[in-house]
């Protein structure tokens, strides 16, 4: 697919810029330069993300039995979408995880790529949806025998098995007994949840959605309270062409795929 055809077919299915990048993980910048042409030659790697995000598998997600929806254009008033400025209260790069450690007791932070970002105190909507998910996933785990462990903040996981990134996902779902110590996650977790709200957009969205991605997180769910929404990522690492995104409302039955008989419906308890 060429830069025009890409163009006309993003004009086509109404996707802003914002909304591409959340999809591709191509930054919002870059798409900028590649449309209007002062990229001349963007690299194929970043192409191949954006043909992806412009041109998804509809036999896939239409295929009997699945049941996953490839997400229709939102507007920009989905806070997802919209990328505010801020995103949590940040400070300047070099910092380690020596100073997560050495906050006070009642201050949570995360750090990513050397970077620290001050995490503030979730409103009482935001606990409510946390607390039902756990429910709901710590009692279907329970009542079906499985192994995955649940867990809720504050939790460590540190994403690629070092010191790098540091992150307190608000459900964490990990299966592998191996990643787990008495730090917390020491790798990828299976199933991360993060609940939205207007100052976390860009780093729930597009930062942590990317590095979700490349840890090999396999099932990401942004849950908005303002839209009553859930943005649903499928990763594959092996083959990303078998890659899913779906966008649901509060009132759908959401599937998840590391239990296929599990279905939750925020509707019914928030």
């Amino acid at each position: 697919m060429t830069i025009k055809e890409m163009l006309e077919r993003k004009q086509e299915l109404g996707y802003s810029n914002q909304y591409l990048s959340q999809m591709s993980g191509v930054p919002e910048p870059t798409i900028q330069k590649i449309f209007s042409g002062t990229t001349k030659s963007p690299r194929r790697a970043t192409v191949q993300l954006l043909e992806k995000a412009l041109t998804p598998d509809r036999s896939t997600n239409q295929a009997a039995g699945s049941m996953y929806k490839y997400p229709k254009p939102v507007s920009d008033s989905l806070s997802c979408a919209a990328e505010p400025a801020a995103a949590y209260a940040a400070q300047k790069k070099g910092h380690t995880i020596d100073e997560i450690y050495a906050l006070p007791e009642g201050v949570h932070a995360e750090l990513i790529d050397g970077q620290i970002y001050y995490m503030a105190t979730p409103t009482r909507q935001h606990q409510e949806i946390t607390g039902e998910m756990h429910l709901a996933v710590a009692n279907y785990i329970r009542a079906h025998g499985g192994s995955c462990k649940v867990y809720i903040p504050p939790f460590a996981v540190f994403l690629f098995g070092d010191d790098s990134t540091y992150l307190e996902p608000d459900l964490t779902v990990v299966c592998d007994p191996d990643k787990l110590d008495d730090r917390g996650c020491v790798g990828a977790p299976d199933w991360v949840v993060e609940v939205l709200s207007p100052s976390t957009a860009k780093m729930d969205c597009i930062l942590k959605m990317v590095k979700y991605r490349m840890a090999g997180v396999r099932e990401y769910w942004i849950i908005a309270p303002q839209t009553r929404t859930v943005t649903v990522f499928l990763f594959n690492a092996e083959d990303e062409a078998k890659e899913q995104v779906g966008i649901y409302s509060f009132e759908d039955r959401i599937p998840c795929s590391l239990y296929p008989d599990l279905e939750i419906r925020l509707a019914d308890v928030v």
